[in-house]
Order: C-alpha cells, then structure tokens, then sequence
C-alpha cells in the first residue's frame, strides 16, 4: 500500500494574508490542516504553533507509531499519543497567549490524520473537515464544533437552518483558549482506492452537498486536484483563506486485507449494537474486528467454551446445537456471544458452520478499551447492549419451564 499526497494553501480573495497552515510529513504519515484566529498575525502564528507543538510530540513517539502494527494493542497506543499531540497544542499556545500581549485571544482549528499501515487515526478540534472517497461515495468524517451543528444536532435547528445560521461560523471548540479541549478521535481501516480530503472552511463552505465534493475527490489527477479545488472555492467566492490536503491510498484494493470493508460495515450496521451509529462511527468499530473464516462442518465455537467475545456472522450459516439437538441456524447479521462483551461467559450452546462461513468477533478488551477511549460511542454501543441483555432475559422469564428438567427442590 502507497500513499501519496499533495497540498495547497491560497489566501483566497477577500484576506490581505493567509491564516491558514498545513503539514506533511511522509516519514511519520502525518497530514494537518490548521485555520488561525486572533487580531494582528495572530491567527498565522497560532495556526503554524499548534502544528509545530503537535508534531513535536508525534516525533518524539516516532518509534511508538512506526512500530504500531507489531503489536495488538499498538494502534490505540497511536491513538492516544495522536490526542496528547492536540492537547499539547491547545496548552502551548494558551501559554503563549498568556504571555504575549499581542496573541491574548489567538486560536486555531486543527484537524489531523496519521496513517499506521493500513489504519488512519484521526483528531480534530474546530471546523476543518476530513473527508473520505470509498467506492464513489463521500464521507465526511470530522463533526464541525460549531454552535449552528450543536443547534443541528441537539434539535433546535433543521439542517437547512443551521446551514444559514449567523451562529455556522461561532466556534464551540478551538485550539488555544483553553488549556485543555475536548478532542473528536477515529480509527478507520484504508483501503486501496481511498482518497481523503484535509480541508480549511474557505473550501467547505462552498461545498453545497456529498456529490459535489464526490465530484471533485474524483477527478484522476490528484496532482492537479489541490489546485482544481482552490479554482473551486475562488469561482464560489473566494472569502476566506483556503487549504487542502489530498490523500490517495494506492495499491490493489483485491489483494488487500481490508478489501471487504464495506461489506463489514453494512452487516454491522443491521445489528442491535450499532442502533443509531453513523457510518463514521462505525468504521471505528470495524477497525477493531478481527474475521474468523470457518470451513464447512467446521466447529467454530463448542459448548461450555469460555467466550472472548461477540461473533456476528458476515457470511455462511451456522446451526446452533444445545446437546447434540439443532435449536437453530444463524446467518449474516446474526450475532452470537453479547453477554461476553462485558464478562468471562462460557457458550450454551455450540455453532457448526454450514457451509464456507465467515464471522466478525468484536473482542471484549479491544471493545472495552474502545469505550474507554471514545466515552460517547461507548455509551451508545453500551445502552443497546444493555437493551438487547434486557429483551433475552425477558424472553427467559416468560419462557415455560419443563418441570421434569427442574431437578431436586
């Protein structure tokens, strides 16, 4: 797998200088785009601080994230230093601030990507955005920390009012003001044919829906691509600075491990645990299943074995046998094992695959180390893991008992 990658920054039509900055750095797989604010130049010395403190700290743990796909418990190691990279951005320039009269009040978006292998990690803070081209479709794949998407997202506003809010460009979340800030973090398998866009708002802001960024993540010179864009936003307007980064993961996508990823995604998407999860989300999950293949006949699971965690079938069939008696048959989507998400469980039953089958397992440490590291995915994925625990031992309940199976009073 080959990634390449191209930059831009223009200070579009309407600013006497260019408060925007950016960074590649292909030894650590490193892409940032950063949009400053503050009076005087302190806006462009925000934006190339914060990048300067977060790559500092990326360098320092160089090892730790060339390193990372050694280990199983290497890229949420990644993913942690990627957070402190940001928090050590948002307490340098508040310090800076602090002590410099002339940057009282200067902050920065800043939306980063590291590639580990075949996983990107990301973190963002502000209105930048990160973009994903899969398979001609777009993803946006950072949430803008805005009061009019706070508005959107709480209710109190459609998207069409948000959209044309005075409140879309009132940040809810910056770098600098703070010592500390709340930092949005992904993990998302790559595959080959991705291409990712890193992006200022002075080009987002003209992107009127998914298709016409589709549009323009498309084109097949991606060389050109950066310019092509700032062409774009100058044509629409031109009213604030503009920046972007474009990525293109190269490489035979039929050959790859993760090939199959949208297909992981959309079964995913069909089950209890995933109830009201974004696209987004869930490629956050996906990144830390592991597929299990099973042969025909093949025992995958027998009874009484301890359980490491939930199986979900992503293709086959399996039958479900309780002592040697077929109580059942799981195909895609089905899941197997919910209760091992918390605790040790061993199986009540025993799963013998069909035909050809494959399962996806969500491990119970990297599903709780998971919820550690995203509290807000966590508490969704845990409240319908809840509800489903609830809804079996309902059915247990009101279950006839077979009074000559009951045993010795």
């Amino acid at each position: 797998m080959v990634i390449v990658a191209t930059a831009i920054s223009d200070k579009g039509l309407k600013r006497d200088g260019n408060e925007d900055q950016y960074l590649i750095d292909e030894s650590l797989g490193l892409y940032v785009v950063c949009d400053g604010m503050g009076g005087h130049c302190a806006g462009e010395v925000a934006a190339e601080r914060a990048i300067e403190f977060a790559s500092d700290h990326l360098a320092k743990n160089r090892d730790l994230i060339q390193s990372a796909g050694e280990s199983p418990d290497g890229v949420f190691r990644v993913l942690k230093v990627v957070e402190e990279a940001v928090q050590q951005a948002s307490q340098g320039l508040n310090q800076l601030a602090r002590t410099t009269p002339d940057y009282a009040g200067m902050g920065t978006t800043l939306t980063l990507l590291v590639v580990v292998e075949n996983k990107g990690v990301m973190a963002h803070v502000g209105d930048s955005r990160l973009y994903l081209l899969r398979q001609a479709e777009v993803h946006q794949l950072t949430s803008d920390h805005t009061l009019a998407n706070e508005l959107f997202l709480s209710g109190d506003m459609t998207r069409e009012e948000a959209n044309d809010s005075r409140y879309r460009h009132v940040l809810t979340r910056s770098i600098g003001p703070h010592e500390f800030v709340d930092v949005d973090t992904l993990l998302f398998d790559l595959i080959p044919g991705d291409r990712l866009l890193l992006c200022s708002d002075g080009l987002s802001n003209y992107f009127g829906s998914s298709s016409c960024v589709a549009d323009f993540m498309s084109k097949p010179d991606i060389i050109a691509q950066p310019d092509t864009l700032v062409e774009f936003a100058k044509q629409s307007g031109g009213a604030d600075n503009i920046t972007a980064i474009v990525v293109e993961v190269q490489g035979d996508a039929n050959d790859h491990p993760a090939a199959d990823i949208p297909k992981k995604i959309d079964c995913l998407k069909r089950i209890f645990l995933c109830k009201k999860l974004s696209v987004r989300r869930l490629m956050h999950l996906v990144a830390i299943t592991n597929v299990i293949q099973c042969a025909a006949g093949k025992e995958l699971i027998a009874m009484e074995s301890e359980l490491t965690g939930m199986y979900v079938v992503l293709d086959g069939r399996f039958r479900v046998i309780d002592e040697d008696v077929v109580e059942g048959e799981l195909t895609p989507g089905d899941c197997f094992g919910e209760a091992s998400l918390l605790t040790e469980t061993q199986s009540t039953a025993s799963l013998v695959a069909i035909e050809p089958s494959r399962v996806l397992l969500i491990g119970r440490k990297d599903f709780g180390k998971l919820t550690r590291r995203l509290p807000r995915l966590g508490n969704v994925m845990l409240r319908n893991l809840a509800k489903q625990l609830a809804r079996q031992i309902a059915a247990m309940q009101t279950r006839p008992i077979n009074l000559d199976d009951t045993g010795p009073l």
